[in-house]
């Protein structure tokens, strides 16, 4: 169950291989991390007869909550499936909300809805999820927001964030945002981010952020306060604009931020936007176009007894790596070598549970 008064880490991690489940919880509780690690998995994922291995890793995870999400999902032709097909397809959630009712007798029940909206992206979908776990826990609690299939972790993200110890009836909170590297990219210079603000706000606005730096939807932190605000933005800005592109949730992300609208939300103190290589969370998707050290101080990726590690470029190591997989060294190392560690551990783990039965 969730605990109110610890930080947490929140993911959407359906219809994953075994690997891609480990390389994210592993590093993230090798860190030290003792939060709450929060996920919506479908049911395939957890079923034990179809997939008894990620069903018995998951459920043998301390502190992690999972929810078993069932999405009504389309096709391109509009036609019920039953997998949503690693967010390419349009999906509703069903019974996600309810209306309170009086029961017979006295108390209250709650009667699940149909969900009225029509279907939208994964990536828009999982921020309702969010929304409905941020709920959960204390205003001063720190929250984290990150793609599961591709990040690892490196040392606690939480370590080094503003705390108020003990105000737990705060008012207002803030929000840590992060860049792409803006050498690589731009709003306007990403054919997917240009047509992602196009598309929900039309040409003038997109002229306008044209030449802002890309800030990444994939990665967000903040105390609940803030980030329960933001949940509720994002939400928002996908029904407003009808919107259902595939990653469409990056343009709702840069557009909040650019126009303002979150700045003046009451319960945000604050937003910092971290430049890539300088924060927490170190993406570097738009990077893909050539090896790591080509960029920068040629410093990003260090070498050691068949080890790596990312650095920020101040030399302190990154504590997040997003996007790892857009490099051929990195995903070769983390999918090959440690999710081979990962996984012999696993099995050493499982040995001894079965022998002290």
């Amino acid at each position: 169950s969730h605990r109110p008064n610890v930080d947490a880490v929140f993911i959407f991690a359906s219809e994953y291989p075994l690997h891609n489940y480990m390389c994210f919880l592993e590093t993230l509780r090798k860190t030290g991390f003792d939060g709450d690690v929060v996920m919506a998995v479908s049911k395939q994922d957890v079923d034990p007869k179809g997939n008894a291995n990620v069903y018995d890793y998951l459920t043998n995870e301390p502190n992690t909550v999972i929810y078993v999400v069932e999405l009504s999902c389309f096709n391109a032709e509009g036609e019920a499936v039953s997998s949503a097909k690693g967010g390419m397809r349009v999906c509703q959630i069903h019974d996600m909300f309810g209306e309170k009712e009086e029961a017979n007798g006295g108390g209250e029940h709650f009667n699940p809805l149909t969900d009225p909206r029509p279907p939208r992206t994964v990536q828009t979908t999982r921020y309702e999820l969010y929304w409905t776990w941020s709920l959960q826990y204390n205003t001063n609690s720190w929250i984290m927001l990150v793609d599961a299939r591709d990040s690892y972790f490196q040392s606690n993200p939480f370590e080094t964030v503003p705390r108020d110890h003990g105000k737990k009836g705060k008012t207002q909170g803030i929000l840590h945002f992060f860049g792409e590297n803006t050498d690589a990219t731009r709003i306007g210079l990403s054919k997917k981010n240009k047509q992602w603000i196009t598309t929900a706000y039309g040409n003038v606005v997109s002229a306008a952020m044209e030449k802002k730096p890309t800030i990444c939807s994939g990665s967000t932190m903040g105390e609940q306060i803030a980030i329960e605000t933001y949940l509720r933005a994002m939400v928002a800005e996908s029904d407003e604009s009808g919107v259902v592109l595939v990653g469409a949730d990056q343009g709702f992300h840069n557009f909040l931020y650019y126009s303002n609208k979150l700045a003046n939300a009451a319960t945000i103190s604050k937003i910092v936007v971290f430049a890539q290589g300088e924060g927490a969370i170190n993406n570097l998707g738009a990077m893909r176009t050539k090896g790591l050290n080509e960029w920068g101080n040629g410093n990003l990726l260090l070498k050691a007894n068949d080890d790596m590690t990312v650095h920020n470029w101040d030399g302190s190591l990154s504590p997040v790596v997003h996007q790892f997989d857009r490099h051929k060294e990195l995903s070769e190392y983390m999918y090959k070598r440690k999710a081979a560690e990962f996984r012999q551990e696993w099995q050493s783990e499982k040995a001894q549970r079965s022998s002290t039965k």
